[in-house]
């Protein structure tokens, strides 16, 4: 029987039982301190129910919880990057649920990583782990990672997609053309995804010709290939090739040529 790894987002499992496991009150208007009423052991009953519940339906033989860095690359290649995220309240419990996730399940954290990009290295590494690999994230950008997907809340109990390298590449330079403003990285100002720019990817062959199309991009809106490349390496969840394992440290991306 072949193994079946999955590959879990820890901070999309944590943030949904933390959340789910607290009430938030406002009093008098004050809107920047909220009384918080949070049941820690319920938060850590659930993460631990979902994520058990998701492995049995996919019939995973091994878990790797993925999880996120206190530091970030992106950081020093784009300074804005997530700063519309800065003053947004977390779940109180967030925290000691992460840290129970790592206390309780094989666990993948390396030094500047989004767990995304944990979790990208590990589904395309050719021999750290055998047998079958499975995403599971109900995070959009995981789409730009060739390989097996699984999304909670988006597809089917047990079901699996297979995003392909060029469905991958294609969602990765949609993303540097568009931007995420979830993630506080604007893209190309001007560029939707209904732009000839973002629409004509899919005429594309391969990733090369995909980046002159991006790069034409920006350039119609007097950017210029350098600013292409920040919004690119903003976008790109890491694959195994962009991993130093030597040196436990990010290649940024460049494009094809």
């Amino acid at each position: 029987m072949t193994p079946t790894t999955l590959l879990m987002d820890a901070d999309i499992f944590a943030f949904a039982a933390a959340s789910a496991n607290e009430g938030v009150y406002y009093f008098n208007g004050v809107e920047n301190d909220p009384v918080v009423d949070a049941n820690l052991d319920r938060a850590l009953l659930t993460v631990k129910r979902r994520v058990d519940e998701v492995a049995n339906q996919l019939k995973g033989t091994r878990v790797i919880v993925c999880l996120t860095d206190e530091e970030n690359f992106r950081y020093s290649v784009y300074p804005d990057y997530k700063g519309n995220r800065k003053n947004v309240r977390k779940p109180s419990t967030l925290r000691q649920v992460k840290d129970f996730l790592a206390a309780n399940y094989e666990t993948y954290k390396r030094p500047g990583l989004e767990a995304d990009d944990c979790m990208g290295i590990l589904s395309t590494h050719p021999t750290l782990i055998k047998g079958r690999k499975i995403i599971v994230s109900d995070d959009k950008d995981l789409g730009t990672i060739p390989g097996e997907l699984h999304s909670p809340l988006k597809m089917k109990v047990g079901q699996v997609k297979t995003v392909t390298k060029w469905e991958a590449d294609r969602y990765f330079m949609e993303q540097t053309l568009t931007g995420d403003s979830t993630d506080g990285y604007p893209g190309c100002k001007g560029i939707g995804a209904k732009s000839p720019f973002v629409t004509g990817l899919k005429d594309c062959k391969d990733a090369k010709e995909m980046w002159a199309l991006v790069k034409a991009g920006f350039e119609s809106k007097g950017l210029t290939e350098a600013d292409a490349l920040v919004q690119a390496r903003c976008a790109r969840i890491l694959r195994a090739d962009d991993w130093d394992f030597k040196a436990r440290s990010v290649r940024l991306w460049n494009p094809p040529r």
